[in-house]
Formats: structure tokens, sequence, C-alpha cells
């Protein structure tokens, strides 16, 4: 999965950057984000793991919000999210960094839809194009309301139809406010989360210059220091989950003393395509998979008691895997 950060300048776009790849030095624009979970981590401690692999998202920093244009498809098809960073520290308006954010997606979109539109009603049509321009009209229609099209409720025939085109808006969108130490409930503030609330916007509000000053403490001051920002606050932890939810993400897991490791599969699919994950050898020489839950798995402590208990179960190809669910796929090659 690969997500692209984008934000005015002194917006906190680079410190998220930092902050979520855990580097404040890093060079470059692209990095890997190694998604936190304390599942993984009581996972291994019962298994005795000696390597622990948490799943990955690719970040890039895609610069500052200016317009896109069609030049810039090379980089942006392959992004599966956005988050959009608003600086509550040095902005006057941090809901005008979101509004203009927005706003640049819905007319790259607009763009790509009329362009499309035009070129159709020159060419001589047939059933098919009379199909495409009906959902293409459609798509003008909501996304001029300022609506992203992901929201439009495109069914699986209006989406093929226009499986050929590529839609900003159509990736999910998520609000960062970084946040001054000082004032974290001012009107300014109010009003981006208002905003976000309007637009259905998910948002996670950080301390981006604490976040900073923290990642320069040794790593027993950390923890101490990062309690002082609020009870329950983790910026990576909660943009983490909010990814996963708004990506359709659930976290199954492969659990073994050489290596613990945490899978991230979209929501509803089987056991065939988790094998897949792992490895297409696996997939391909599949017999069924070995199944138990998380919650069941820390009760009991280990395979053997969860086993002689029943919660152990052997799946076949089609069952969906659900969140937090530890396998072990049988197969032959």
């Amino acid at each position: 999965m690969k997500i692209g950060i984008i934000g005015p300048p002194q917006s906190g776009k680079s410190t998220i950057f930092k902050i979520l790849l855990g580097n404040k030095d890093i060079s470059g624009n692209i990095g890997v984000f190694k998604a936190r979970d304390s599942r993984l981590e009581k996972i291994a401690g019962l298994v005795y793991a000696k390597k622990l692999t948490y799943p990955e998202f690719v970040f890039m920093d895609l610069g500052p919000v200016s317009g896109f244009n069609k030049k810039d498809l090379s980089q942006l098809q392959d992004i599966d999210m956005f988050i959009c960073a608003a600086g509550a520290f040095f902005s006057d308006d941090p809901k005008k960094d979101l509004e203009s954010a927005v706003t640049d997606i819905i007319l790259f979109d607009l763009d790509i839809i009329q362009t499309r539109m035009a070129r159709l009603q020159k060419e001589a049509r047939g059933a098919d194009s009379e199909k495409e321009l009906k959902v293409l009209d459609k798509c003008q229609a909501f996304i001029s309301e300022g609506k992203f099209l992901r929201k439009a409720g495109l069914d699986k025939e209006e989406i093929k139809l226009l499986s050929g085109l590529f839609f900003l808006s159509m990736a999910p969108l998520i609000a960062a406010i970084n946040l001054p130490e000082e004032d974290i409930s001012g009107d300014k503030i109010k009003e981006s989360e208002r905003y976000c609330l309007e637009k259905e916007l998910p948002c996670v509000k950080f301390f981006g210059k604490a976040e900073l000053e923290i990642m320069d403490l040794e790593p027993e001051e950390r923890e101490k220091f990062s309690k002082e920002l609020g009870p329950g606050y983790s910026f990576k932890e909660d943009m983490s989950r909010l990814i996963s939810k708004e990506l359709e993400l659930i976290t199954f897991f492969t659990a073994g003393e050489k290596d613990t490791r945490g899978w991230h599969l979209r929501s509803g699919l089987p056991a065939i395509e988790a094998a897949g994950k792992i490895h297409s050898d696996i997939k391909r020489g599949f017999i069924r998979a070995e199944v138990i839950s998380y919650g069941d798995f820390i009760q009991h402590g280990s395979f053997h008691k969860a086993r002689e208990a029943g919660t152990l179960r052997l799946e076949g190809k089609d069952y969906i895997i659900q969140d937090g669910d530890i396998i072990n796929i049988r197969f032959s090659v």
C-alpha cells in the first residue's frame, strides 16, 4: 500500500513523514512505515519469536499542494490513500489548507471527466459509449458539489465502465492537523474539525514539534515525555488504525519461533488470498488453514493448549479471514 502525504508549506507534511518513519534525519521523499500492533508483540512473546515483522505501508511526500495535473499521473497512479497535513501551528487558517487540498483533488478529477466526455461525444458512439457517458455525467454532477467520487455510490458495472480512467477522489483522504502545544482547543482547530465532519473526512490530530523533540531523546526518556502529550495519545497507532479502517484492511498473523509476522489483507477476502499474501507457492498448493482467533490464543497461551480446547480450527480456502486471526497454512507443491 502506498500513501501520499500532501499539504502546503509549514503544514507539518514533512514532520508527519519523519515521525511515522521514525527518522528525523531521513532524506528523500519515500520511506516505509511499520504499522505497530501490540497484538503482534504479545503473540511473539508467547511463541518466543526471535524476530517480529510488522505489516508495512509505503509513504511518499508529494510536496506542497499547488494543484495536480496530468503530468503527475506517473507518481499518483500508485497512490492508495492521501494524508493532508493542515498546520494549526504556523497557519492562520488550517481549514483553508484542507479546503485547498480537497479543491485540487476535485478539479483534477473534473478535468479527467470532462476530457473523456468531450472525446466520447466526438466519436461514433455505440451502446457502451452511451453507457459510459451516462456514468460520467453522473460523476460530473456529483463531484461538482464538492464531493469525492468514492462516496458517489457507483455500482460494479459503473466502476467497470470507468476502469480505464484514474480519479484521485476514489482514494481515501485523511486530514492530519498539526497542533500547537499551547492551544489545542482554539477556534481555528474547531473550524477545521467541523469542516472534516461536513466533508466526511476522517481526522487525526498530532503535536508535530513535540514529536520531533522527543525523537532527539534517549529511548528510555521517550515514553515518559510521550505521556505528557495526553492520556492515550499515540500518533503512530492512531494513524495506523485509521489507515487500516479507511482502506478496509484487516490484520492477520503468522506465528513461529523464527519469525512472527503481521499481514494486511482487504476485509472480506478468503483464506486462499491470505495464503497468496504469504507466498505464491503456498496459495498454489493450499490444502487447508489452521486458524485461531487472537483472543483464544492469548487465553490458552499456546497452540497445543488451544488445540486441546478445540479453539484451533481447520478451515478451507473459502473461509473469510477475520481481523486478529492467527493462521498456519498447510500446503503441498
